[in-house]
């Protein structure tokens, strides 16, 4: 029992043992030992002041030390995968990150869980631009990690998907200004229709793309569909 509560108490058996009973003479206020005290406080009189004494203080303390602390939403980090790889292939981004949806596939992750977990993989990924960063770093972040895109650098998924219903002017002015990595997944999104017998794939166009791609790669990103072509047309 704490010192307060006790000397309230024993100021309530105090009253409780000098009050005059009505129509008595006054009497002198008696001195009271300490085993007075304690044999009042025993009473059922005074165990009932005690303890509406300790359910009041204890309410109290609860009121006072409730704090509601509400927490702030975190920022989300949005991923786009457009590597090359086989249809439906899932790409493993490390143990805490899980996996995503090769060409195309799209996750979210809370900011912190993302910054904390970005291994060797992720970040090589995302400097070859197989891993786009969509949206949730700030400016500095992206500078830091080597995301600040360029305008036409990256070919975005809904970009990807409808290429090979453009024109070969507009197709070329994508490829140009493609990061190499984009460019690479542009040549085999064609290799990969050619080989389905998508009839959307033309020599001429072929033989387009692969003059431009010479400019960037010596071989030439569509010569082995254009050889193909040419072979089976018999236009060498």
């Amino acid at each position: 029992m704490s010192e307060e509560i006790k000397n309230n108490a024993e100021e309530k058996v105090d009253e409780i043992i000098t009050t005059n009973k009505r129509g008595r003479k006054p009497v002198d206020k008696k001195e009271f030992s300490t085993e007075d005290i304690q044999s009042v406080l025993q009473t059922p009189e005074a165990q009932a002041i005690m303890q509406d004494m300790v359910a009041k203080l204890f309410s109290n303390t609860q009121q006072q030390t409730i704090i509601k602390v509400e927490k702030p939403e975190e920022d989300m980090v949005t991923l786009l995968y457009m590597g090359i790889v086989a249809e439906g292939s899932m790409v493993s981004l490390g143990d805490k990150l899980g996996e995503i949806a090769g060409r195309g596939g799209v996750r979210k992750f809370p900011k912190s869980l993302f910054l904390e977990n970005m291994n060797t993989a992720v970040i090589k990924r995302l400097k070859d631009r197989r891993l786009v960063v969509i949206d949730g770093l700030s400016d500095n972040e992206k500078e830091r990690f080597g995301v600040n895109y360029t305008d036409g650098e990256l070919v975005g998924k809904d970009v990807y998907y409808k290429l090979l219903d453009w024109d070969s002017s507009k197709v070329i002015e994508i490829f140009r200004n493609a990061c190499m990595k984009h460019k690479q997944l542009i040549a085999s999104l064609y290799a990969e229709a050619y080989n389905k017998g998508d009839n959307r794939i033309n020599l001429p166009l072929i033989k387009k793309l692969n003059k431009v791609s010479k400019e960037y790669d010596a071989d030439g990103m569509f010569t082995a569909i254009q050889k193909d072509m040419a072979k089976v047309e018999g236009d060498e």
